[in-house]
């Protein structure tokens, strides 16, 4: 009997001490469901009349912020995430300005690139730290699937930009539809569902694009492997303490 209290006042203690901020990560998941189902097709439909893309800048901030609530602020990476947004949102404040040429959108790209890439090892560290699997820990599992789409859409976006013939299909030039199209294309691959619409056509977008199939097929079956083996080293550490 005196067992199963000390096993509950045990899971309350890992609970607070290791998983406080896990909240943020579903704050994150919902943020980026938002963006990629919501926020840019809706967008790249003009919803927001030629505010599209200061609408997109600031869902992104929205997005960022919630990933660093999530992976805590006094943590280095989280402050690098910032700085780094930091230059995007001033290049995009000067591509406003002035207009963006091929340079700065290439910039735009690369650095957006960087800044989801550093998110995903944060998250992953996040919900790969010892303890108990909990709700929130499945959902960063969800946000890095999609991180790593959007990591994917900004590559194809960046060799679009560095040449034209990249790709296959009926594109759009405006901005905002070109992220649209490539994000739709990005999860196509990634689920490797295939419509065949938008073809990749050169020797850099084709091993991208097989690539992130085989993430797209790999990821899932390995973290849930790993997230089962936690969840059984977690409990027989909980077992072996109330012995």
């Amino acid at each position: 009997m005196k067992a199963e209290p000390r096993k509950r006042k045990l899971l309350m203690l890992m609970r607070r001490e290791l998983w406080m901020r896990d909240e943020g990560l579903t704050a994150l998941l919902g943020a980026l469901l938002l963006m990629i189902f919501i926020v840019t097709p809706l967008a790249a439909g003009g919803f927001f009349r030629g505010y599209g893309s200061v609408v997109l800048d600031l869902w992104l901030a929205f997005t960022l912020l919630s990933g660093v609530f999530a992976i805590g602020w006094r943590r280095m990476t989280a402050r690098v995430i910032v700085l780094v947004a930091v230059l995007l949102f001033a290049l995009r404040g000067l591509g406003y300005a002035g207009g963006q040429g091929a340079i700065g959108l290439t910039v735009d790209a690369a650095l957006k690139i960087f800044l989801l890439s550093t998110l995903v090892v944060m998250v992953v560290w996040q919900i790969l730290r010892e303890g108990p699997i909990t709700r929130q820990r499945v959902q960063g599992s969800i946000t890095i699937y999609l991180l790593l789409g959007l990591i994917w859409a900004e590559a194809y976006i960046l060799a679009a930009l560095l040449d034209s013939n990249s790709f296959t299909g009926n594109l759009p030039t405006e901005r905002n539809a070109v992220l649209a199209h490539f994000t739709y294309y990005s999860f196509v691959t990634l689920t490797t569902v295939g419509y065949g619409d938008i073809s990749p056509a050169s020797l850099v977008t084709r091993p991208l694009a097989n690539a992130e199939g085989l993430i797209g097929q790999l990821f899932p079956a390995i973290l849930i492997a790993r997230l089962v083996s936690m969840e059984i080293a977690a409990r027989q550490t909980i077992d072996a303490k109330d012995k």
